[in-house]
């Protein structure tokens, strides 16, 4: 086979004409798309490929996307960082300028300015010099990174404010001071503040009363915000990374409402003060709390109709946490890698729950090392770690990792009812929830106090003969669902389990003549000598049994054919 420098010297000029063409595609293709594939190239590429050819000259000088990026913190030759320093103001201010004479679009600005020498500092003069040339231009995107003295810090020329063509603001100060004009951003639908210092109180209603079109809001790395209220009816996303609120504002407040919202993301954060957190989103589908840390009492109120998914992992709460979800449509929650400090009370309510995921979370004292002094007048706490979860959910199917509850509230409802006790088997969903009772009793055997409606444990006799042993548990409140007399058996069956029950409480939904017959406790399986009836309702639907002396002795019947 013949080389291709070979085949080139026996071809005609015809040939070596179209061969020619086909070498070199980038040139023939048309400005508008090669603007596109230039606007993916790194910063300063635009300007080195200009020297390759006339054409690519013309391209680049014509470009709507202009990135420019200088270092001065790399070298230690202060005369060659001065040529550099003057090479590139001198360029970036002939290609501006240049672009303001032609009347030219542009599309995309980024400045990134790296210096921490003053000599060497670029100052907001200069930067809002070349902001203001991009605004006549009709930019549409504003990227910049410069570095800003923290005395004097950083304000946006007022013609960004009024520039009708800005759609995205991109901007990190090196932790500089950040101060908002009041103009505000009317056609804004995109901030990014990354690095960036608040000086201002009430940032968060300012974005919400000047920016009446943004659409998603960045904040990474933030520091100052001591009260975040976000009303902003047109907002869609928000992510907060990398932000610390300081302890400095002891009531701080974090509260989001709006109409539009439908994703909020928290990671790395930290809360030192007293943080109330409250979600009242109606469009709100997405909720991911990850890698942050709650100084004090943390109460997170979300009453969202549209949330479909919460996600709180590798989280520390070093204090009191109430977690208060009221979301008809939540699907999905999962609490993963958590560390809780003292009271954990978490309350799910949903019609649509289908899988909950509680798995890797410690609950332990946080005394050595804590740099957090406990709150005097908020939430009153024990000696020991609370826990507690509240769960309503008619629909749930999947439970994966509970944690070992001290003290559990369970309230779930049959997704579909049956005539039989055989269609009940036979249904698709029974047989994920008796998975999923057996899952929830395990992982209940560790408490203390328990509170669950008997249709779970229904659902876990229906397949299982053994009861489940709750060694630790003490008090038990049991709430029957349809007709007491029906349950006896089963309620009987799971109280084999509890050799150290102290109280029972029955409540029934109607009246349950059973309750006051007076070999109630021998029909439950329990020993009427180790057991006393305390209390019986007026209306017959409650009933309270006692231990005697604190200790109770099952009866068992075939006791010494036990293994």
């Amino acid at each position: 086979m013949e080389s291709p420098l070979k085949f080139m010297a026996m071809s005609s000029d015809q040939d070596t004409d179209i061969l020619a063409c086909t070498h070199d595609r980038l040139s023939g293709l048309p400005d508008q798309v090669m603007y596109h594939i230039f606007s993916f190239l790194g910063a300063n590429d635009t300007a080195r490929l200009g020297l390759v050819s006339k054409r690519f000259k013309k391209v680049c000088s014509s470009s709507p996307y202009l990135n420019f990026v200088a270092d001065f913190d790399s070298g230690s030759d202060q005369s060659c960082l001065r040529t550099r320093y003057t090479d590139f103001c001198s360029y970036v201010d002939k290609v501006l300028r240049s672009r303001e004479k032609t009347g030219e679009g542009l599309v995309r600005l980024l400045v990134h300015w790296f210096c921490k020498q003053r000599k060497f500092d670029i100052g907001g003069t200069v930067v809002n010099s070349w902001v203001t040339i991009a605004t006549k231009c009709g930019v549409e995107e504003l990227d910049m990174l410069v570095h800003v003295d923290p005395l004097r810090g950083y304000s946006l020329p007022d013609c960004v404010y009024k520039c009708e063509s800005l759609r995205a603001l991109k901007l990190n100060l090196q932790m500089g001071r950040f101060s908002f004009q009041i103009l505000g951003f009317d056609w804004l639908k995109d901030l990014w503040l990354d690095s960036v210092t608040i000086g201002d109180k009430y940032f968060g209603q300012r974005i919400s009363d000047w920016c009446k079109c943004l659409k998603r809001l960045t904040l990474e790395n933030v520091d100052g915000i001591n009260d975040f209220t976000l009303t902003n009816s047109s907002l869609e996303e928000l992510e907060i990374s990398g932000c610390r609120f300081p302890s400095s504002f002891s009531g701080g407040k974090f509260s989001i409402s709006g109409s539009s919202f439908k994703v909020l993301t928290i990671s790395r954060c930290q809360f030192k003060a007293l943080w109330h957190v409250n979600l009242n989103c109606l469009s709100l589908e997405n909720l991911t709390v990850q890698d942050s840390e709650f100084g004090r009492v943390f109460v997170c109120k979300i009453d969202c109709e549209s949330l479909e998914t919460l996600e709180v992992c590798g989280s520390n709460f070093l204090e009191a946490c109430q977690l208060l979800v009221d979301c008809p449509s939540l699907i999905y929650a999962m609490i993963s890698s958590c560390r809780f400090a003292n009271v954990c009370f978490l309350n799910i309510k949903s019609f649509s729950l289908q899988g909950l995921t509680l798995s890797e979370c410690k609950f332990s004292s946080l005394e050595i090392g804590s740099q957090y002094s406990k709150p005097k007048k908020e939430i009153k706490v024990g000696t020991g770690p609370c826990r507690r979860i509240i769960m309503k959910a008619e629909n749930l199917e999947t439970l994966n990792g509970m944690v070992s509850l001290l003290n559990a509230r369970i309230h779930i409802k049959p997704p579909c009812q049956h005539r039989s006790e055989e269609s009940d088997r036979r249904c698709k969903h029974s047989k994920s929830l008796i998975y999923c009772a057996a899952k929830l009793l395990q992982c209940l055997s560790e408490a203390r106090f328990l509170s669950i409606n008997t249709w779970p444990i229904e659902i876990f006799f229906m397949q299982n003969v053994s009861p489940i042993v709750f060694k630790k548990l003490q008090n038990l409140v049991l709430l029957t669902d349809g007709s007491f007399a029906d349950q006896i058996p089963i309620i009987a069956s799971f109280l084999k389990g509890l050799p150290n029950l102290r109280r029972l409480i029955i409540k029934c939904d109607q009246i349950s003549h059973e309750l006051s017959d007076p070999n109630l406790i021998d029909l439950l399986g329990l020993n009427s000598r180790s057991y006393n009836l305390t209390g019986i309702g007026q209306d017959l639907k409650n009933v309270k049994i006692e231990a005697v002396q604190g200790q109770a002795q099952w009866r068992v019947q075939n006791a010494g054919k036990r293994r």
